[in-house]
């Protein structure tokens, strides 16, 4: 590699562990945790209500 590209390679490492670093300390990893957690534990009440309503039909409806 040439010099330039060694200086281009160190320029891009050193601002990808500051950004890592900004982003550790900002909490920015256990916000996004914490939201997906959210977001998983919603889907799962929904997937919960749609299975209850299903099994209320199919008691309502036992014919078919």
């Amino acid at each position: 590699m040439s010099t330039a590209q060694n200086k281009v390679f160190g320029i891009g490492t050193m601002l990808g562990a500051g950004m890592e670093a900004l982003l550790i300390q900002s909490n920015y990893y256990q916000m996004l945790a914490a939201s997906e957690a959210k977001a998983r534990k919603k889907k799962q009440q929904e997937e919960l209500e749609d299975i209850e309503r299903f099994q209320s039909m199919s008691q309502s409806n036992p014919d078919k």
